[in-house]
């Protein structure tokens, strides 16, 4: 019995272990990392905790706040001025070019600076770490220009103030050399307050890419340019290694997915305008108004006296000029005066008709500008809202990525416009001349005709 017992205490033992573990297999994702356990390529700085052995400088809890880089984020390292830096001890890990156990060569973290005009990162290194590379720039990063010339912040210059949440990926080796970190500073020189978060050290870049919460970024490759210089520029890794920057590139089609669904009436004016355009420039050909074949075929025979050859032309060339023509040879005994009126008439109600069909272009060529500008201005409303609402927190960098999202509308309706209202004065031209020839050539028939009938004094002219 006591047997039995025993096996049945076991079994559940057994079991409870079996489930904790699935808890905890799903309670905590596979690329999650916390303190570089050996073999897992991360270790973790700071996420939602200070690592096992460190503390801070000056015991203040207020340097943990709740939120941070990411929605899912607990909370990240606060940081104003009046606390800065706000210094974390008690760390012992080598920075190696090729790192083997418990070593590290890379580091990825996320960064915000709500106002000011720097921020800063340090690290400490023992002494015997110490080396010309690092020393040159403090082992610092630093991001901002400082406005105080008398005592700037010193270090390695990785770009802009960031007014939002920035994701950083930096090669520690290439930066500052073999050294031993033992602590770091979060260094906030002026208001206002900072905020880092996502801190995480890295044996290869493969690693970072499954850093829990941390956007993937590309390593920056260091260029020497000057051995004076107190700085390095930059360029970001790519396949040719030795192509340089050429300023900012765009990406239009998410610039144009970004203009939101003002785009779409824009879209459906693009369109229309499109269409218009073809339909009417293979309609206002001068083979569908004043076809060649025809003013010839038509003069040969008038200077036959052939009108039933001159009314076959009129058939196998259909058109504005054809239609006119007709009825003339048609009504020749009805006078000149009537023949003439009524054949200009009929003319000049074709070539109406041929330009009210291109108007539309000119409606799409007004239109369009006004829709991208309203969209513009809804842009701005909601650029200008989220400053109100975030205050200086996201500083020029929200109200410059909100206002240049707008802008595109109004980009659009100009390129719609642009082609439209060209077009337009194209096929516009086009058809004024043509109805030049028709008007020409109703004359030369008019004239030709009555002239022969006055020259035969009566002569019937239609046999």
């Amino acid at each position: 019995m006591n047997c039995t017992r025993m096996k049945i205490s076991f079994r559940k033992s057994v079991l409870n272990v079996l489930i904790w573990g699935v808890m905890m297999l799903f309670a905590y994702p596979l690329s999650a990392q916390t303190n570089g356990k050996p073999g897992k390529g991360l270790y973790e700085l700071f996420s939602t905790k200070i690592p096992d052995g460190a503390q801070w400088e000056k015991p203040d809890n207020r340097y943990v706040r709740d939120g941070g880089y990411s929605t899912k984020s607990e909370n990240y390292i606060y940081v104003d001025d009046s606390k800065s830096p706000a210094k974390l001890t008690g760390l012992s890990i080598p920075i190696r070019e090729n790192p083997g156990p418990g070593e590290y060569r890379y580091i990825t973290f996320a960064w915000i600076k709500w106002g000011g005009d720097q921020i800063g990162m340090q690290f400490h290194v023992s002494d015997k770490s110490v080396n010309q590379k690092g020393r040159k720039y403090d082992f610092t990063y630093i991001a901002g220009k400082s406005k105080d010339v008398i005592n700037p912040l010193k270090g390695l210059s990785v770009g802009e103030v960031p007014g939002h949440w920035m994701v950083m990926t930096r090669d520690l080796w290439k930066d500052f050399g073999n050294i031993t970190l033992t602590g770091i500073s979060f260094i906030c020189p002026e208001r206002r307050d900072a905020g880092f978060d996502e801190i995480f050290l890295a044996k290869s870049q493969e690693d970072i890419k499954n850093a829990p919460k941390v956007l993937p970024s590309e390593i920056a490759t260091p260029v020497p340019v000057n051995e004076d210089e107190e700085q390095l520029v930059y360029e970001e890794a790519a396949t040719d290694k030795n192509e340089q920057p050429e300023g900012v590139q765009i990406d239009w089609a998410a610039q144009i997915k970004a203009g939101g669904s003002m785009m779409y009436p824009l879209y459906l004016l693009g369109l229309i305008a499109l269409v218009i355009a073809i339909q009417r420039l293979i309609t206002s050909r001068e083979g569908r108004l004043v076809p060649k074949p025809l003013r010839e075929s038509v003069n040969e025979c008038l200077a036959k006296g052939d009108l039933k050859g001159a009314l076959a032309a009129c058939d196998k060339y259909p058109s504005t000029l054809a239609n006119s023509l007709r009825f003339i040879l048609e009504h020749i005994k009805a006078g000149r005066e009537a023949v003439s009126q009524t054949a200009g008439d009929m003319a000049a109600r074709d070539i109406r008709t041929h330009l009210a069909r291109i108007y539309p272009l000119s409606v799409i060529a007004s239109l369009a500008p006004l829709i991208g500008l309203l969209g513009t201005v809804v842009g701005m409303i909601e650029a200008f809202g989220l400053v109100a609402l975030y205050g200086d927190e996201g500083g020029a960098s929200i109200l410059s990525d909100s206002i240049s999202k707008a802008l595109i509308t109004t980009a659009a309706g100009l390129i719609i416009a642009a082609p439209a209202i060209a077009l337009y004065f194209i096929i516009k031209n086009r058809i004024m001349r043509m109805a030049s020839l028709v008007e020409v050539e109703v004359e030369n028939v008019i004239t030709t005709l009555y002239l022969e009938e006055d020259n035969s004094k009566g002569t019937d002219v239609s046999k």
